[in-house]
């Protein structure tokens, strides 16, 4: 059974009470899809953390109904709060972290999430007991090539930033098609897409070491597409043309949209959990 399709079948409602308390992140695997999988399910709320052919999201079920991208304010045990960009799915009730990594790594330290989601023009709030967790977490960063630590959360991207560089050539990028025919980013193509990179800039201004921190729709290829280009093309400069700072080593983050007034769909990647647990783990319970 799809994974995502799934965790949306929880009922979307309110949690006016903290949830009940899970004992640990539930790991799962699915090697044939390159999926990695930790996930936090309660009655009506659901969070999990997830890497999908090296791409890791974060997605969170049981919200109010949003068709478009949102802002949620979250804040979780006595960390500073913090504000994320989130792109909704499926029928809206869920939503994915446009800077999963970071999120993840937040979420990794455990205690009480509260969220603050708009829900028309009130802001609903919801609040779960989510317990710590380096270890299944951890696993899923290694298997996006990643390595989750104490300073993860500031090392992450989270948010778009340039710093004190500008764009001198923005890389044009194409949906990739499944018929083989690329629509340009400039025409009005039937598909919605998105993706968040991170790059380190060259002294000279180049693009290289692109990472995909997101893509929407999942395997769609949008992100690996935008990291081709943004190696071919994209060239930044200084914002102050008199700066003589050093652009070598410097990163920029960005996000790339196609056809945002469009529904993000559900992702493509199924996900076909084996029954059997990790040695040590209780096996995934998605549904009720």
């Amino acid at each position: 059974m799809n994974l995502v399709r799934t965790f949306l079948l929880i009922l979307a409602a309110t949690i006016a009470t903290p949830a009940a308390a899970q004992d640990d992140w539930d790991l799962g695997r699915d090697p044939g899809r390159r999926l990695t999988v930790a996930a936090v399910n309660f009655d009506s709320f659901g969070v999990a953390v997830r890497c999908v052919d090296d791409v890791m999201s974060v997605v969170v079920s049981g919200l109010p109904v949003e068709r478009r991208a949102r802002i949620i304010r979250h804040r979780i045990g006595d960390q500073p709060e913090m504000t994320g960009s989130w792109v909704s799915a499926g029928d809206g009730s869920a939503a994915f972290s446009i800077w999963p990594a970071a999120t993840a790594a937040y979420l990794s330290r455990g205690g009480r999430w509260v969220l603050e989601v708009p829900d028309g023009e009130k802001i609903r709030r919801i609040s779960a007991d989510l317990p710590a967790s380096p270890s299944a977490i951890g696993e899923v960063f290694a298997a996006c090539g990643r390595t989750l630590t104490p300073t993860s959360l500031v090392d992450e991207p989270s948010q778009e930033e340039f710093g004190i560089l500008r764009w001198v050539r923005m890389p044009d990028v194409s949906v990739p098609s499944r018929g083989g025919i690329e629509a340009e980013s400039g025409s009005r193509a039937e598909e919605a897409a998105m993706a968040a990179l991170s790059c380190t800039v060259t002294a000279r201004g180049a693009l290289r070491a692109c990472r995909v921190e997101s893509e929407f729709p999942e395997g769609s290829g949008f992100g690996r597409a935008a990291v081709i280009r943004a190696h071919r093309e994209g060239r930044v400069g200084p914002e102050d043309p008199d700066s003589t700072v050093s652009m070598e080593g410097q990163r920029v983050c960005w996000v790339i949209r196609f056809n945002m007034e469009r529904e993000i769909p559900l992702p493509t990647v199924p996900s076909d959990i084996p029954s059997q647990p990790e040695p040590g783990r209780r096996p995934l319970a998605w549904g009720h």
